[in-house]
């Protein structure tokens, strides 16, 4: 069969010629750079496919479904995860609709999104909560917040994109902190974060802000640990140096730890037996009192006062109590050093610098002082949070019971007293 070697010499203008013999491309008499360039095949975006049904894979025991999202002014697209249900709870075709509902919701298959709503994911609403809002708040949320995020929020929501997060994937997140052994206390202070950074988000929008219903594990009312009266007088009397004046003002005042650390001796008048709280210590830091109802005049007895004006002597500035180097003391130091030892040598059981101030609430409570009163010097900022620092001792309900019982005087037989309470029947 003879070679045919016109198809070489008739090839169209611009295009390259290889020849027959040689295997060299021939340029066919085109000036270097006039040619028309090769064009290569970039990705194709989002808006210009017909759609995306997603991926859904198994990790652990649930369904795990990804999907791409187009980003304007990025290179590359967004595959955020989003947790989908568990395998007890949807077989692999429910999971796959429950994906395919999430694409259409959030437009991702559609023009608009692409052209009109780039993707909020929950790693931009926190980079941005943690550039603007975080330095207005306390120095103690500062530091920890950031790496509260980054343990127990941001690996699970990071990518996500906000307008996903539901219910469901909440709860799905609660259930992942349960496992992980969180105390119920600790997984409520995480929720109450991740809802704090999402509200300010839709804060800054204008938009109302988003609603959850979490299941949430219960928190196990062991009520706090609290000093009584007999306690207090214990501790006090057992102490010795500063730690006697120390135990005894937070007996007598129900100062907050910090607030006691953080007392300069020209915040004492003791003439007039106040004590102003204007700073707090954390860390060993001077900071601002935990709430604004923190800044408060604090009154205390003359005994107090008297014991105040032995231990600071001639002293008339400086703190009330430091450590040998005039620094802050150190609430960690106290409680190891002093405070425990105490508690253990007087056979009393161990409580914090806390149990003071819940001490404090509760006799002024049972001693039937106003609760207002008692909101304004311990600081609160309401009368349920002073209720949650009320307890009775078993002596004093008891006390209290039988007081009562001794006023029924028209009762002379306990049979009397039904009979007063409940009427005869009719005849």
């Amino acid at each position: 069969m003879e070679e045919s070697t016109a198809v070489v010499g008739s090839a169209m203008p611009g295009a390259l010629n290889r020849d027959s013999t040689t295997g060299q491309i021939d340029s066919g008499g085109i000036v270097d750079g006039q040619a028309t360039p090769v064009r290569q095949q970039g990705r194709k975006h989002m808006s210009k496919r017909s759609g995306q049904s997603g991926s859904v894979r198994l990790v652990g025991q649930k369904w795990i479904g990804r999907y791409w999202v187009d980003v304007p002014g990025e290179s590359k697209r967004a595959h955020p995860a989003v947790v989908l249900g568990s395998k007890k709870g949807m077989t692999k075709p429910e999971a796959r609709r429950k994906l395919m509902d999430i694409i259409a919701t959030n437009g991702s298959n559609t023009d608009r999104h692409i052209d009109v709503a780039p993707v909020t994911t929950f790693n931009n609403v926190a980079d941005g909560w943690v550039m603007k809002r975080l330095p207005t708040l306390k120095e103690s949320t500062r530091c920890a917040a950031p790496l509260l995020l980054k343990k127990h929020i941001r690996p699970f929501f990071g990518q996500m994109p906000i307008e996903t997060i539901k219910t469901g994937i909440v709860n799905d997140w609660i259930a992942s902190l349960n496992r992980k052994g969180l105390q119920p206390k600790t997984v409520h202070n995480m929720w109450k974060m991740f809802r704090a950074v999402m509200n300010w988000h839709s804060q800054q929008n204008d938009e109302p802000q988003r609603k959850w219903y979490p299941t949430l594990p219960v928190i196990p009312e062991d009520e706090q640990r609290w000093f009584t009266q007999e306690e207090i007088g214990r501790i006090v009397d057992a102490a010795s140096g500063q730690y006697r004046v120390l135990f005894h003002l937070a007996g007598f005042s129900g100062l907050r730890a910090g607030e006691l650390f953080g007392l300069h001796v020209e915040d004492l008048e003791l003439n007039r037996g106040i004590v102003r709280v204007r700073r707090s210590v954390w860390r060993g830091i001077e900071v601002s009192t935990k709430t604004k109802k923190g800044y408060r005049n604090v009154l205390i007895d003359s005994s107090t006062v008297q014991i105040l004006k032995q231990h600071l002597g001639t002293r008339t500035s400086g703190r009330v109590f430091q450590s040998r180097s005039a620094s802050p003391l150190d609430t960690s130091n106290v409680l190891s050093e002093v405070l425990y030892p105490l508690c253990d040598r007087l056979s009393i059981p161990r409580g914090g610098l806390h149990a003071f101030r819940h001490g404090r609430v509760s006799h002024l409570q049972a001693s039937g002082v106003p609760a207002d009163f008692t909101k304004s010097q311990v600081g609160h900022s309401s009368l349920r949070m002073t209720s949650n620092y009320t307890h009775f001792s078993e002596q004093f309900q008891r006390e209290t019971v039988e007081r009562l019982a001794s006023k029924l005087m028209f009762c002379t037989q306990p049979s009397d007293l039904y009979s007063v309470a409940m009427p005869a029947k009719a005849v």
